[in-house]
């Protein structure tokens, strides 16, 4: 039997106030949805051991840094960003201006940690989407998706629990090979 191996990667949840960062990262961690939500100030902080079929002998466990996304607390979250292995960045597809402020978003972690790290796109609130209130498309979030660079776009509904583990595994995944080079 192979020896354990044992990682600690730390993630930043990054994105607009109000996108669902924290209902991601809550619904991914402790199975849970709250309705009504206090808006983060700073940071929430979570761990969560991955569970990776493909490779059974290794005990990964995730940091996630859910960080507050209102402008006026830009001037907190670079230090937060320092160490990050991997990037979730994450808008609402019924709001069209947090899906154009990802550009700024990439900007800001990567003045911190540099370009290069792993990272996905998640549209969040497919369920509001499919009641007609959806502002940005499929394949302007595959788009987007290209043009930062991110190795996987998801559409996500924490409320629903629908592919929000799909998006920490694969970040999980993407991290490994790029530290351990598997």
């Amino acid at each position: 039997m192979a020896a354990t191996r044992s990682f600690i990667y730390k993630v930043v949840v990054v994105g607009d106030g109000g996108v669902g960062k924290t209902s991601i990262v809550l619904q991914y961690c402790e199975n849970s949805f709250k309705e009504n939500y206090i808006m983060t100030i700073g940071s929430n902080f979570s761990t969560k051991q991955v569970e990776l079929e493909e490779y059974p002998n290794f005990l990964v466990k995730l940091q996630l840094w859910d960080l507050a996304g209102q402008k006026h607390f830009s001037f907190v979250r670079p230090p937060f960003y320092r160490g990050a292995t991997g990037i979730v960045y994450v808008f609402d597809l019924t709001r069209r201006s947090s899906f154009q402020n990802i550009l700024e978003w990439k900007l800001e972690v990567e003045k911190v940690i540099g370009n290069g790290k792993p990272s996905v796109l998640v549209g969040n609130k497919i369920d509001l989407a499919e009641q007609g209130n959806r502002e940005v498309g499929e394949g302007d979030g595959e788009a987007l998706k290209d043009e930062i660079k991110a190795f996987g776009y998801y559409e996500t509904s924490a409320k629903e629990d629908l592919l929000v583990n799909p998006v920490f595994k694969d970040i999980t995944l993407a991290i490994l090979k790029n530290t351990q080079k598997i």
